[in-house]
C-alpha cells in the first residue's frame, strides 16, 4: 500500500511539472511584441512569369495589418491578395502572386524579394511544424500514464 502511494505521488508530480513547462512555456510565447515576418516559400518561371509562393512567420500574438504601407506589395499594385491577418507561429503556402518580374512584400517593416527558391513538386505543409511542441506534451503525458496505470496494476496484484 504505501508503495502504491509513493507511486502516485512521483507520477503526480511528473505529471505536475509537464503541466507546468507547458504553462510557462505557452505564457512566454503570447507575452513576446508581435513581429511578422514574411517568407517566400519558392518561386517557378514560365513564359516570361515568376509564380511565387508566400507564407510568413509571427513570433507574436495574432495581428491585423490591412493593405498598405504595412503590408504592401512593390511595385505595384500594392494589394496582391497577401493576407491582413498573421496568426502566430510559421505559416508557408498561404498565396501566391504572378507577375512578370521580381516583386518585394514587405510587412511590418520587414521585406522578402522574389523570386526565391524553385518549388518542388510537393510543397512542405505548415501543420507539421505547428504540433510539434504539444505532440512531445501530449506523449510524454500518456507515457507517463500507461507507465502509473501498469505500476499500480502490479502492485494490486502482488497484494
Amino acid at each position: 500500500m504505501q508503495r502504491a502511494r509513493r507511486a502516485a505521488h512521483l507520477a503526480l508530480g511528473l505529471l505536475a511539472g509537464v503541466v507546468l513547462t507547458f504553462v510557462a512555456a505557452s505564457g512566454t510565447a503570447s507575452a513576446a511584441p508581435s513581429s511578422v515576418t514574411p517568407i517566400v516559400v519558392c518561386s517557378v518561371t514560365h513564359n516570361g512569369s515568376t509564380h511565387t509562393i508566400f507564407g510568413y512567420d509571427n513570433s507574436g500574438p495574432a495581428l491585423t495589418l490591412g493593405v498598405g504601407a504595412s503590408n504592401q506589395f512593390s511595385p505595384g499594385p500594392a494589394d496582391r491578395g497577401q493576407p491582413t491577418t498573421f496568426q502566430p507561429g510559421t505559416k508557408i503556402n498561404v498565396f501566391s502572386v504572378d507577375a512578370p518580374g521580381p516583386v518585394t512584400w514587405t510587412v511590418d517593416g520587414a521585406a522578402v524579394h522574389t523570386p526565391g527558391l524553385t518549388c518542388q513538386t510537393t510543397p512542405a505543409s505548415s501543420n507539421a511544424a505547428n504540433w510539434g511542441p504539444v505532440a512531445a506534451i501530449v506523449g510524454v503525458t500518456l507515457v507517463l500514464g500507461l507507465l502509473l496505470f501498469w505500476r499500480t496494476l502490479r502492485v494490486r496484484i502482488r497484494s
